[in-house]
C-alpha cells in the first residue's frame, strides 16, 4: 500500500473531531515547506550568521561605523 493511500486509510478512521487537528498539522506542514523553500531561494540566507559582531550592531550602527 502505498504511503498516501495509508494515510488517507487512517484519516478516514479518525473521529469527526480529530479532523480539525489534522487539518491544523496539514496547515502547519505547507507554511513549514514555504518558508524552507523561501531560504533557499534567498541568496542573501547564506551571509546569515558568517560574521560576529556586538549583539546591539543593528540598532547602534552608526555609533560603531563612525565613532
Amino acid at each position: 500500500m502505498l504511503q498516501r493511500e495509508y494515510i488517507v486509510k487512517r484519516i478516514k478512521s479518525l473521529p469527526e473531531e480529530s479532523l480539525e487537528e489534522v487539518v491544523d498539522f496539514i496547515e502547519f506542514l505547507e507554511s513549514k515547506r514555504k518558508r524552507l523553500s523561501i531560504v533557499k531561494e534567498d541568496p542573501l540566507s547564506k551571509t546569515i550568521g558568517i560574521c560576529e559582531g556586538p549583539s546591539d550592531l543593528a540598532e547602534k550602527h552608526d555609533k560603531y561605523v563612525y565613532g
